[in-house]
């Protein structure tokens, strides 16, 4: 496929809930491919999410409803970022219509059918000679921190932690940041088997929350702590490191540049790492190009995996009130 042909439909382009999709098709057209649609929860609500992307030089017809779309243009791949709980219907409308994907995360709810039907999408696309990629962005701040701290191994750690804002509360908070440490870990600690260990969760209250496992990986099994606090703070505050030694994100304006800086910081202890929306869709676009085969992505499906076992440990611990 040449990049002229490779084109690309965006459900949830207007910045609603974690507003990706929009950067996502920014990135998607400067990486050469075409945004010729995007589909909304109406057409008032996607004719503004096209009328934003026009201004970047594209030109993308609104729709109201993503089948409709998928049926009215000749799409090579479609990138959904919608709420999450209207990912499957998309995946199957792209599957049966043999789309490549880009999605965001979480794949699918995290409920007690999302590890059987999310595997059998994964294989089902690689069955068609599809790529179905999630959005993991935080595997490519992994280089800024390693200039940060080159005196620390990641593959070799054996404790990690993390710190997010998500801007969700109760449950909802745990399945919009959790893929966050979850793709890092799966990604750097490949396992044959997924599932973790020794799990706790403790909620301070419906905005804050702290999570506690093994994960599987590594030579005895990672440490695991995340610390999750409520926030419409724009950037959001985050933070991650490997064996107690903490990164945190910093955000310089004008350009939006992306920084880790050591904590506790020092001014001329930063590094930069390039905007992590840009990173995945390029690097979309080249598989895409590449051609088949297209791989079960082994971090995806053990992500369907802890990421449940999370959700599930989280509810039966919730407070009353506790929820969404």
């Amino acid at each position: 496929m040449t990049l002229r042909a490779f084109r690309v439909g965006v459900v949830g382009a207007r910045r609603a809930r974690q507003g990706t999709g929009a950067y996502l098709a920014l990135d998607l057209h400067a990486a050469g491919a075409k945004v010729v649609a995007v589909a909304g929860t109406s057409r008032t609500t996607a004719a503004t999410a096209a009328a934003a992307l026009a201004p970047s030089g594209m030109v993308a017809t609104p729709y109201d409803d993503v089948s409709a779309m998928i049926g009215a243009e000749r799409l090579d791949a479609l990138v959904i970022a919608s709420p999450h709980e209207a990912h499957e219907a998309s995946l199957g409308l792209g599957l049966a219509a043999g789309l490549h994907i880009l999605c965001e995360k979480p794949l699918l709810v995290p409920d007690e059918h999302s590890i059987a039907v999310g595997t059998g999408l994964l294989e089902a696309f690689a069955a068609r000679h599809l790529l179905l990629a999630v959005n993991a962005q935080w595997r490519h701040a992994l280089g800024a921190y390693m200039q940060l701290f080159p005196d620390v191994v990641p593959r070799a750690a054996t404790t990690f932690e993390m710190e997010l804002s998500p801007r969700t509360t109760g449950l909802s908070m745990i399945a919009d940041a959790l893929p966050h440490p979850l793709s890092l870990l799966d990604h750097l600690f490949p396992v044959a088997t997924p599932g973790l260990r020794d799990v706790e969760v403790c909620f301070a209250s419906a905005h804050e929350a702290t999570l506690r496992f093994t994960h599987p990986g590594g030579a005895r099994g990672v440490r695991v702590v995340v610390r999750l606090s409520n926030g419409d703070e724009d950037p959001r505050p985050a933070a991650f490191g490997f064996d107690g030694r903490l990164a945190r994100r910093e955000v310089s304006n004008p350009g939006y540049r992306l920084f880790l800086r050591a904590d506790p910081g020092h001014t001329a202890r930063r590094e930069g790492f390039p905007y992590p929306t840009d990173a995945v869709a390029r690097r979309f676009v080249e598989r895409v190009r590449k051609g088949p085969p297209f791989p079960i992505d082994s971090v995806t499906r053990a992500g369907l995996v802890h990421l449940y076992e999370l959700v599930a440990a989280a509810a039966r611990v919730a407070p009353r009130g506790v929820g969404g």
